[in-house]
């Protein structure tokens, strides 16, 4: 068999030279690439850190970052704030809306206040339910002592007979009131309602209303939020450094406890002062991520008895 070929004595195009991996095309057969000459050299020089042919190094070759304090004790590395949870369609009333009508939307919305703004959506201030259980329609009114009677307070007097007998929102109204802004953490507003026994903030941008946020709010968030233990698969000794760093910082008796984990089963064995201290450690261990069964071997120190 006879085959032509031609002998050439010019020098080959660096645009010619391959790559060193060739990647298969879709249809099975092999992709050739065409690499210029500075695109070879680096691939050449970097094959052993692993590089592509671009000269990037591939991200398997880069450890994972290790989570931080916040992801390992389970909470968002980025916290939620008001603006992530808040009711922006809000129900609000004016200075004129009167105060029979008022009370028809808390028992029909099942709200316990309703903001109170002016023409200009600035926030003038809020009516609960505590504004309107003193009421001379039903007979409520706040009865004045014989203290009041000898010494009597115009002032006073009169400012009880108008929040008792007023007829509009701008008579009934607190003025003075604690409101939430959006970029506030649902931490710093948990807080507010707790020491404060509020069950809803008005949010304000500047003096405007733009929402509000109730304790319901934040149960909804809880409602909405699914742990991922099992995200990505975790290795055993990187489970057992996590669940020890836990028991760490919230047991006082960590060092009287020992804690291995084979594939991915967490064996807790040791010494603790109470049985809240027990509880909380297992809590922790629950909430590691890639533990999948927990083995519970703690009892409580005994006491000395004098």
């Amino acid at each position: 068999m006879d085959v032509n070929s031609r002998r050439t004595h010019e020098p080959l195009s660096p645009h010619l030279l391959l790559p060193l991996d060739s990647s298969p095309a879709p249809n099975g057969t092999s992709r050739i690439t065409l690499w210029p000459w500075r695109l070879r050299r680096e691939t050449i020089s970097s094959r052993h850190q692993g590089a592509d042919p671009s000269g990037k190094k591939h991200a398997a070759q880069h450890p994972a970052a290790a989570p931080d304090a916040s992801q390992r004790n389970g909470r968002s590395a980025h916290p939620m704030t008001v603006a992530d949870v808040m009711t922006r369609d809000v129900i609000s009333v004016s200075t004129a809306t009167p105060v029979s009508e008022i009370a028809s939307i808390l028992a029909g919305k099942r709200i316990s206040s309703v903001p109170v703004v002016g023409i200009d959506g600035r926030l003038v201030g809020i009516v609960s339910e505590t504004d309107l259980i003193r009421r001379a329609e039903i007979g409520t009114e706040r009865r004045r002592s014989w203290w009041h009677k000898v010494f009597p307070d115009a002032q006073a007097t009169a400012s009880d007979y108008v929040r008792t007998h007023g007829r509009k929102a701008q008579h009934v109204l607190t003025s003075r009131i604690v409101t939430a802004a959006e970029h506030m953490t649902l931490a710093d507003v948990a807080d507010i309602m707790e020491r404060r026994r509020l069950k809803r903030l008005p949010v304000v941008r500047g003096d405007v209303l733009v929402g509000i946020v109730s304790r319901s709010d934040l149960i909804k968030a809880l409602a909405r939020h699914r742990p991922r233990l099992f995200a990505e698969p975790h290795t055993d000794d990187a489970i057992l450094r996590d669940l020890m760093e836990r028991v760490k910082a919230l047991s006082p008796s960590h060092r009287l406890i020992n804690i291995s984990v084979h594939r991915g089963n967490a064996d807790i064995a040791g010494l603790v002062e109470s049985g809240a201290e027990r509880e909380a450690i297992l809590v922790a261990a629950e909430n590691t991520p890639g533990v999948r069964a927990i083995q519970d071997r703690l009892v409580l120190r005994p006491r000395s008895v004098s």
